[in-house]
């Protein structure tokens, strides 16, 4: 079965992610074990090309959806084929 993120699923995860939680070591596995079949990757928002708009930001993070439906993951601006999230974190010093 395959899982896709929907925009209710990116509700979700921005909320899960509000008040500084995007900061709690782990929350990418945290994030797997919640939702299964969802690929989370946490990085830094600057190792995100600059060309690449986020699907959804939140306080501190902004999300980038993981386009799985290919024989390579790849990051992308659109939730069609998109079976994950990269979190990138936001450094206040940038």
């Amino acid at each position: 079965m395959t899982v896709s993120v929907t925009p209710e699923l990116l509700t979700t995860v921005r909320a899960a992610l509000a008040n500084g939680k995007v900061q709690r070591p782990g929350v990418d596995a945290q994030l797997r074990e919640a939702f299964p079949g969802i690929v989370f990757s946490v990085c830094s928002d600057n190792d995100i090309p600059s060309r690449l708009k986020p699907v959804a930001e939140g306080d501190g993070f902004a999300l980038y959806a993981i386009n799985t439906s290919g024989h390579c993951a790849q990051l992308t601006s659109q939730l069609e084929g998109a079976g994950g999230l990269a979190i990138g974190l936001i450094d206040d010093e940038d």
